[in-house]
């Protein structure tokens, strides 16, 4: 009795309402959870290695040894372009490689990793629909397993994907694999939902009657549900793919390679190059996966509207289905509608078009250059005495880039005049009249830009080729003959226009010729390669604190601090900067602040300021995206000539980069009213090609 009186003294030590009594009565929860992870770790390690095989074969074998070891930087964009061109269009497949090949041009580092980064999201995809699509099937079809799985669903959309991370990195450890895992489970709930109710929707007499017809259980599956049930396993897909790639930042936390990475990586260096060359990659990684995975042409949005609807979806990603359902209704047609045929004008501006892009086609394989190298030069000692040698426009002693861009150009007028002459209206949407007008605008300042750029300083001796004057003679001839067919082209708005003047527009006319003038008194070219060398009053300053170091090792700590600034300050004093208006430069900056500056006047009446009628507001539009984007290509010719080039401590400057930017900028906005104009339709009211002739051939046929 006086053992329990004892106890009950010592208890009552610690009074209710003292926190310290907790501790008394702790739940081991903790312990228990460890336990559990000890035990499976010592019984159950064939499950966690026959769950691990998939991800390391996948990644192992296609990641590293097939897109990273084998696959060349080439294959990958053309491998990309097909894809593209397969499973969208051509228009797709085309930018979708020219986005990922200036992944490559970032560096050979930052390709690397964004080659990792698509491959980890296509394995997250592909094992998220090989266990997704048979799961969200057998859901939709069995009700007895769809009340089974969805409450996991709910928890695994509800619960922190932190959460589940830990157990993965308890059972796997960090890296690729476990990071691959965690990607999985975060983003296949969409994909078994979507799935489960696109079979629940297909219409129940469609299924009965291919049942009354005799077709077995497998025949309705897959020639009926599944191919009405697409929309839903497209945009399941689709949803699954913006979420994997929400998750490459948490990836990177738990150890995974890939840009993610180096985004990560660059924040705890306080890199602010590093971050901004890794997060344009992961960009343009994300925009081309989301294009090619895309699952309507109707669907729209940008990256981060579409990630951002993705996230808010999530837990009921069903929603998602309205929208693609509504883009795919299909209101029946009445008549028979053809674009109209090309106008005389339009024949004439055509016919300049095909026969100008030809000779401008031939004019990048004949000389443009002789006895140095014009662009060449500015980053490449050896350019600046070639004598006796002449370049052709494709080489990068000759035009480089600049004959890199008229020969795409030429490409696309000529396709443009074939397409237009063979069935107007046919083809790619900027096989029109202001498509020719924008390209052979874009050719004519980058012609501009090859014969107006100064030779670089040293350069004994320099003459242009036939080369270029046949470019520039065909490039204005192309330009009037478009400017001749703009003005007679039969296109309208789809919807009417607003009648007022759009400020927005203007104002982004002011703010592009204010980036032009800051780009073009900025530095182009940057020469750091005399920035390592010490004046002789630095170095006997380098020599006197190195002794007084070696003299008394406490004065070693400033001492190395003050070396360190004296090397920044001659880094600094040594490096030679040229603007855009140098003579030792480029000189290109009076070509881009002209260009931009007619392009903000054509802007005025493309904006509505002069007049309201929507044609002459479309006319003035396609000039001022026609000059934005040849002044784009100024700076874009600028570097990457440079860059194809460039010796060590040689690098191009931010003020090449803002005139590429504003003059895209300034294209960007003209380009959103041309979208709004399509060739007129003439319509033949004798025909009838309805929806329901269409179901009545298919049901004929079927009989």
């Amino acid at each position: 009795m006086s053992r329990i009186l004892n106890w009950v003294t010592e208890e009552d030590k610690i009074g209710i309402q003292d926190n310290a009594i907790l501790d008394q009565w702790e739940v081991p929860f903790g312990a228990w959870i460890d336990q559990m992870v000890d035990w499976i770790d010592a019984n159950l390690v064939w499950l966690l290695d026959a769950i691990k095989w998939p991800f390391e074969f996948l990644l192992r074998n296609f990641v590293d040894n097939f897109l990273i070891e084998w696959l060349p930087w080439w294959g990958a964009v053309l491998l990309i372009f097909i894809i593209g061109c397969l499973v969208r269009s051509v228009s797709v497949g085309v930018t979708a490689g020219l986005a990922l090949a200036l992944c490559g041009l970032l560096g050979a580092d930052y390709w690397i990793e964004s080659i990792r980064t698509i491959g980890m999201v296509l394995v997250a995809v592909v094992l998220c629909a090989l266990i997704g699509v048979p799961l969200g099937i057998l859901c939709g079809r069995v009700d007895s397993a769809w009340n089974a799985v969805r409450p996991i669903l709910d928890a695994m959309q509800v619960v922190h994907a932190f959460v589940y991370m830990l157990p993965i990195i308890f059972f796997f450890s960090i890296g690729v694999v476990p990071a691959t895992m965690v990607t999985m489970i975060f983003a296949i709930p969409p994909l078994i939902r979507l799935t489960n109710l696109g079979i629940r929707q297909v219409p129940e007499d469609v299924v009965e009657a291919s049942r009354a017809y005799g077709a077995t259980e497998l025949r309705v599956l897959t020639d009926v549900q599944l191919p009405l049930a697409r929309p839903a396993l497209m945009a399941g897909l689709n949803q699954t793919l913006l979420l994997s790639i929400s998750m490459l930042g948490i990836a990177a936390i738990m150890g995974a390679g890939g840009l993610g990475r180096l985004v990560y990586k660059s924040v705890q260096n306080l890199s602010v190059s590093q971050a901004a060359s890794s997060g344009l990659a992961l960009f343009i990684v994300a925009v081309v996966l989301d294009r090619l995975s895309q699952p309507e042409d109707s669907d729209t949005g940008n990256l981060f509207s579409r990630i951002r609807k993705a996230w808010a979806t999530r837990s009921n990603p069903e929603d998602l289905l309205k929208e693609v359902q509504e883009s795919a209704v299909q209101k029946p047609s009445e008549k028979k509608e053809e674009h109209k045929q090309l106008t005389p004008q339009e024949r004439i501006g055509y016919a300049a078009a095909g026969i100008g892009g030809v000779v401008a086609l031939i004019s990048t394989f004949l000389t443009w250059g002789k006895d140095s190298g014009l662009l060449s030069g500015h980053s490449r000692a050896t350019d600046l005495d070639l004598a006796g040698q002449s370049f052709t426009g494709l080489q990068a002693s000759g035009g480089s880039w600049a004959g890199y861009v008229v020969f795409g150009l030429s490409i696309f007028l000529i396709l443009a005049a074939i397409s237009s002459f063979r069935k107007a209206g046919s083809g790619n949407r900027w096989f029109s009249p202001d498509g020719v007008v924008i390209s052979s605008l874009a050719m004519l300042i980058v012609t501009l830009t090859y014969l107006l750029v100064n030779n670089a300083q040293g350069t004994v001796s320099y003459s242009h080729g036939i080369g270029i004057y046949l470019a520039l003679a065909s490039s204005v001839v192309m330009v009037l003959g478009g400017i001749y067919a703009l003005w007679t082209a039969p296109y309208s708005a789809l919807r009417p226009l607003p009648v007022t003047v759009s400020w927005s527009r203007i104002l982004t006319a002011v703010t592009a010729v204010l980036f032009i003038y800051v780009g073009s008194i900025a530095g182009w070219t940057f020469d750091e390669r005399g920035s390592g060398e010490l004046s002789p009053a630095q170095e006997e300053e380098v020599a006197a604190l190195k002794a007084e170091c070696d003299a008394d090792a406490s004065t070693c700590p400033l001492n190395t601090l003050g070396i360190g600034s004296i090397y920044n300050d001659a880094r600094l004093s040594n490096k030679v900067i040229h603007d855009g208006y140098t003579e030792e430069g480029g000189g290109l900056g009076y070509l881009s602040i002209i260009g931009i500056a007619v392009a903000a006047l054509f802007v005025l009446p493309a904006a509505g300021l002069l007049r309201k009628e929507e044609h002459y507001r479309w006319r003035w539009g396609t000039l001022a995206a026609g000059t934005g984007l040849g002044v784009s290509l100024i700076g874009l010719v600028w570097i990457a000539s440079l860059l194809r080039v460039s010796e060590t401590l040689i690098v191009t400057g931010n003020g090449a980069f803002l005139v590429l930017t504003a003059g895209y900028i300034l294209f960007s906005s003209s380009r959103k009213l041309l979208n709004e104009f399509r060739r007129e339709m003439d319509y033949d009211d004798s025909a009838s090609t309805g929806v329901e002739n269409e179901t009545d051939q298919v049901a004929l046929s079927e009989t």
